[in-house]
C-alpha cells in the first residue's frame, strides 16, 4: 500500500539535503541503518528520493558513497548541493572518522562530490576541508551549507561549528568560509555567534522577498530547529515570537523553493522500543511542510501541502456522535458540547491510516482540546491540550506512563508532553487538520503550526473535541481514508 510518509525499507531517514532543480525536489537524505549494538549514524551515506508533488516519491538509490574504515568519510554526514556556473553539481559535505582526531577529540571535515547530473555523484578523494583551529575548534566543523553570494561575487559555506576557546556550553557558532572556485576556501569572522548553544546544526540561509532568513537546529536548549529573520544577507538577525517550525520530532529542517513557493524538509523520529514511552530516537521516517510568510513582518507560517491534504480522500459515512461526559446538542454542521468538568463529544474511527478534518468554535472553556484514539470513558488515549490562556497547544496522553502499583506513578507532576508543545493561535475558531498513519501523527492548526509527533500504544477508538467547564461547537467533522 502506498504510504504518505517515506522510511527506507530496513532503515532510516536521517537529515535531508534538499535541491530543486527543473521541476524536480532532490531529497538527498541520511540514510541509517542502525547496525545492530551500534551508535546511530554508523556507516551513514547519502541516498536520494525524488519528487513533484510531495506525496509520490521515486527512490533512486544510494547518492554518495562513504569511505573506508582508514578514510575520513568513514561516515557521510549532512551538507549542502550547488550547481557552478558550468552545469556541474557539487555536494559538500561532513565526513567523520572517529579515527582522525586532534589533541583526543574526534574531527569533522568537509569533503566534496561533483557529477553532471544529481544522480551520479564522485567523491574528489583529494579535496578534504578542516577547520583553521585558530578561530574554530576542529572537533565541530560540519553540515556545510554553499551558496552563491551575489554581493560579493564569490561563495559562501556556513557550517556548524564553534568558536575556538568559547565555552563549553554557549560557544555554538555559524562559520563563515569564502571561495572563487568552490575548492580553495577562506576562514572569515563567524556568520553569526549569539553565544547561546553548544553548536547549531544545518544552517542555511535563504530570501523570500524582502527578508532573509537564517536556518539551524539545535539540540541544547531544546531538540528543535529555529530560524532569525533578516533585511539583509548579513542581518541583523531578529527572533520572531514562535521561532520553530515543529515539535521537537520533526528535527534538522531544511527548506528548498521553485522560486515561488517553498518547502521544509525535516524526519520524524521514532522512539526507542516503539512505545510511547520509549526516548526519542536520531533518524525516522521523511515529512513535508509548505512554508508560508506573513508579508507584514516577514514571520513563517506552517500549512499543510496541498497534495498531502488530499492523500486520504474517501470520506467515511458520519456516524453519530457519543456524549462522554458532556451534553450534546445537534446544530448546524456538527454539533455543540457543554460540560461542567471534563465532557467530551467523539465519533467512531479508523485504527490508523486516515485524515480527519474539523472546525471548533470557542464559546467558552476553562480548556478544551482534540481527543485521538481515546475509549468511551476518556481513560486512555491522546489529547491535544490547547490552552488559550498560555497561548500553548501540546499533546498529552492518558495514562501518563506505564502504570505500576501505585496510583502516583500516573506521573501527575508531567503536565503534557512537553517536548511536543507547540505555540497556539489567539482565536475563537479553529481549523484543524490531522493526518494518521501507522505510528504518525501531524496536526495543522489554522493554516499556521503543525504539530508532529509518534503514536505507538493507542489504535482505533474514538476521536473529537473536550472541553473542561466550558461549550465548544465542533462542525465539519470529516474522516477520510484511501480509496
Amino acid at each position: 500500500m502506498h504510504k504518505l510518509f517515506y522510511k527506507p525499507e530496513n532503515a532510516w531517514v536521517g537529515d535531508l539535503i534538499p535541491y530543486y532543480d527543473n521541476g524536480t525536489y532532490y531529497g538527498f537524505y541520511l540514510h541509517d541503518p542502525r547496525i545492530k549494538d551500534r551508535e546511530y549514524a554508523e556507516e551513514t551515506t547519502w541516498h536520494l528520493v525524488t519528487t513533484e508533488d510531495f506525496v509520490h516519491l521515486e527512490y533512486k538509490g544510494e547518492a554518495i558513497r562513504r569511505g573506508g574504515d582508514d578514510r575520513p568519510n568513514k561516515n557521510a554526514y549532512t551538507g549542502s548541493v550547488i550547481k557552478d556556473k558550468d552545469g556541474l553539481y557539487h555536494a559538500f559535505y561532513t565526513a567523520y572518522n572517529e579515527k582522525f582526531n586532534i589533541n583526543g577529540k574526534s574531527i569533522q571535515s568537509v569533503m566534496q562530490a561533483v557529477g553532471s547530473d544529481l544522480e551520479h555523484l564522485r567523491t574528489i578523494e583529494e579535496f578534504l576541508f578542516v577547520s583553521d583551529g585558530v578561530r574554530y575548534e576542529e572537533f565541530d566543523w560540519r553540515d556545510p551549507y554553499v551558496y552563491w553570494n551575489e554581493e560579493e561575487q564569490c561563495y559562501d559555506m556556513l557550517l556548524a561549528s564553534r568558536i575556538k576557546g568559547g565555552g563549553a556550553l554557549r560557544g555554538g557558532c555559524i562559520a563563515l568560509c569564502r571561495s572563487e572556485d568552490l575548492i580553495h576556501w577562506s576562514y572569515e569572522e563567524p556568520f553569526y555567534a549569539p553565544e547561546m548553544y553548544i553548536t547549531m546544526e544545518c544552517p542555511e540561509l535563504f530570501q523570500m522577498g524582502d527578508y532573509w532568513y537564517l536556518v539551524f537546529s539545535t539540540f541544547s536548549d531544546q531538540f528543535t530547529t529555529h530560524y532569525r529573520i533578516g533585511k539583509s544577507p548579513r542581518g541583523p538577525w531578529m527572533i520572531p515570537e514562535d521561532d520553530v517550525f515543529d515539535t521537537r520530532s520533526d528535527y534538522a529542517i531544511k527548506t528548498a523553493s521553485d522560486g515561488k513557493r517553498r518547502f521544509a524538509f525535516g524526519w520524524i523520529a521514532s522512539k526507542y522500543g516503539n512505545c510511547d514511552f520509549g526516548p526519542w530516537e536520531w533518524g525516522g521516517t521523511m515529512v513535508f511542510h509548505e512554508l508560508i510568510q506573513n508579508p507584514d513582518d516577514g514571520t513563517l507560517r506552517v500549512k499543510v501541502i496541498p497534495g498531502v491534504r488530499d492523500f486520504y480522500s474517501e470520506p467515511q459515512e458520519e456516524k453519530k456522535a457519543l456524549a462522554a461526559g458532556a451534553k450534546l446538542q445537534e446544530c448546524a454542521g456538527g454539533i455543540r458540547i457543554a460540560a461542567d468538568t471534563l465532557g467530551a463529544g467523539l465519533y467512531e474511527i479508523p485504527k490508523d491510516s486516515f485524515s480527519i478534518e474539523m472546525d471548533i468554535h470557542v464559546t467558552q472553556a476553562h480548556e478544551f482540546g482534540i481527543a485521538l484514539h481515546v475509549d468511551n470513558g476518556l481513560e486512555r488515549g491522546y489529547f491535544l491540550r490547547m490552552n488559550r490562556r498560555r497561548g500553548e497547544a501540546a499533546w498529552d496522553m492518558w495514562p501518563r506512563s506505564e502504570q505500576g502499583r501505585y496510583q502516583w506513578q500516573i506521573k501527575g507532576d508531567v503536565p503534557y508532553q512537553i517536548e511536543t508543545a507547540r505555540r497556539l493561535p489567539a482565536a475563537d475558531d479553529y481549523h484543524v487538520f490531522i493526518i494518521r498513519e501507522d505510528d504518525i501523527c501531524v496536526v495543522y492548526i489554522n493554516d499556521e503550526v503543525v504539530l508532529s509527533t509518534r503514536m505507538y500504544d493507542h489504535k482505533g477508538g474514538y476521536a473529537g473535541v473536550y472541553a473542561v467547564q466550558g461549550e465548544v461547537k465542533l462542525s465539519n467533522y470529516v474522516v477520510r481514508t484511501l480509496k
